[in-house]
C-alpha cells in the first residue's frame, strides 16, 4: 500500500510541480533556503544511530503498552524514519553525540504513539477502519485540528459553509464533481503559471483525472489494512486480557476520502503564495508539495471532510511550520552536509521534518542539553 500510494501521489506532484515552479518563477522572491522535501529522509538511513532508534522505540512502545501508557502498537515500521531524522538533527547539533540523538528520536516516536491514541477514534470512524491508529508525525495535525473545528463552529457565517464533496455536488451539480473541479483548478494553475492554451487544458484534464483516481485507488489499496489490523488486534487482546489496543498504520491510510485530494490541489498554489508574502519566511516550498495530501488526510476526519475548513486550517497551520523550517535551516543544512547528502554551502530545509513542530521542539531542547 505504501509503495502504490507513493506512485499515485508522485504522479499528481509530477504534473503540478512544473506549473507551480513556473508560477513562482514569475514573481521575484528573496527566499534563499532550498526545499529538499522528502530528500531529508536520507538522514534517517545515513546517520549512525539508525538501528538503535528502531530497536529503542520498539522496546519503549512494548513497555508503554504493558504499563498502559499507550494503546497504539508501533507496527508501522516504515514511519520510524521520522524519528531517525530527528535523531540525526540532534546528533549533528550536539557535535556528533549519538546517545542524545537516539534518545531524541525515540522520544519523538513515543510522543507520536500517545498522540495516536488521542486521534485514533476520529480516524477509525471517519475512514471506516476500526482498530487502527496513525503514529507517524502528521497525527499532531489531527490533534490541533479538533479544537480549530470547535472554534469554527462558534463563528457565524464560517460555520455555515459546507464544502464537503457531497454537498458541493448537490449544490453545484456537474461542476461539483471532483473530476470537473480538478479540471477547473488545473486550468487556473496553468494560467497562473503562464502556460500556453494547449498546456493549460492538458494540465486541467490531468488534474481532473487524478482527483477522481486517487481516492478510489487508495481506498482499494488500503482495504487490506482492515483484516490485518483486526487479526493483529484480536491476537494481542488475547494476550492482554481484552484490552483495547490499536494497530499503528502508515498515514497513507488517510488518503482515501474525496475531500483530501480536493483540498490538496486547492492548497498547492495557496501555499506558494503564503510562502511569498509571509514576513521572515526563507523557504519556497516546491519539493515539499508532496506532503500536502498527507496533511489534508491527517485533519479531514476532525474537520468532517469539509474542504473549506481543511484549506483554511492548513493555511493557518503552515504559518508556524514555515517559521520553524526557516529556523531549522542551519541544523538541517549541517546534518545533510555532515552525512554527505547535500552541499553544506547552500542552506536547505523542508516542510516535513524541517518544519515539524514537535521535532523542532525536541531538537531545540536537546541542543540546549548538548
Amino acid at each position: 500500500c505504501i509503495r502504490d500510494r507513493n506512485v499515485i501521489v508522485n504522479a499528481a506532484i509530477a504534473q503540478l510541480t512544473p506549473a507551480i515552479q513556473a508560477f513562482s518563477d514569475r514573481f521575484d522572491t528573496n527566499l534563499d533556503v532550498a526545499d529538499l522535501g522528502w530528500g531529508s529522509s536520507g538522514i534517517a538511513f545515513a546517520w549512525p544511530g539508525l538501528a538503535l532508534v528502531i530497536l529503542g522505540i520498539l522496546a519503549v512502545n512494548a513497555l508503554m503498552i504493558v504499563l498502559k501508557l499507550t494503546k497504539t502498537m508501533w507496527t508501522d515500521i516504515w514511519s520510524i524514519w521520522h524519528g531517525n531524522v530527528v535523531g540525526g538533527f540532534v546528533w549533528a547539533a550536539t557535535g556528533g553525540n549519538i546517545t542524545l540523538g537516539v534518545l531524541a528520536g525515540v522520544l519523538f516516536l513515543a510522543v507520536g504513539s500517545i498522540i495516536a491514541d488521542w486521534t485514533a477514534k476520529d480516524y477509525q470512524e471517519f475512514n471506516g477502519m476500526p482498530g487502527i491508529a496513525v503514529p507517524c508525525t502528521v497525527n499532531l495535525i489531527g490533534l490541533v485540528a479538533k479544537p480549530f473545528n470547535t472554534l469554527i463552529e462558534k463563528i457565524p457565517g464560517l460555520r455555515d459553509i459546507d464544502a464537503s464533496p457531497e454537498n458541493t455536488r448537490k449544490r453545484m451539480g456537474v461542476f461539483g464533481e471532483l473530476g470537473v473541479m480538478g479540471v477547473v483548478i488545473g486550468i487556473l494553475i496553468g494560467i497562473m503559471a503562464g502556460y500556453q492554451y494547449g498546456a493549460v487544458l492538458n494540465l486541467g484534464f490531468q488534474i481532473g483525472v487524478l482527483m477522481v483516481f486517487l481516492p478510489k485507488t487508495v481506498s482499494v489499496l488500503c482495504e487490506g489494512v482492515i483484516p490485518v489490523a483486526n487479526a493483529i488486534t484480536e491476537f494481542v487482546q488475547e494476550k492482554f486480557e481484552g484490552r483495547e489496543l490499536y494497530v499503528g498504520v502508515d498515514c497513507a491510510a488517510l488518503l482515501g476520502h474525496p475531500s483530501v485530494m480536493a483540498a490538496a490541489v486547492i492548497l498547492y498554489p495557496l501555499i506558494i503564495i503564503l510562502a511569498m508574502v509571509l514576513p521572515g519566511n526563507a523557504l519556497l516550498p516546491i519539493a515539499s508539495l508532496a506532503l500536502i495530501p498527507y496533511w489534508c488526510g491527517a485533519c479531514a476526519a476532525q474537520l468532517k471532510g469539509n474542504v473549506f475548513r481543511i484549506v483554511l486550517f492548513l493555511l493557518v497551520w503552515s504559518i508556524p511550520v514555515f517559521y520553524i523550517a526557516s529556523a531549522m535551516a542551519p541544523i538541517h543544512t549541517e546534518t545533510m552536509g555532515m552525512l554527505g547528502l547535500a552541499d553544506a554551502s547552500i542552506q536547505n530545509s523542508s516542510l516535513d521534518m524541517g518544519g515539524d513542530p514537535l521535532g523542532g521542539l525536541i531538537v531545540w531542547l536537546f541542543n540546549l542539553i548538548g
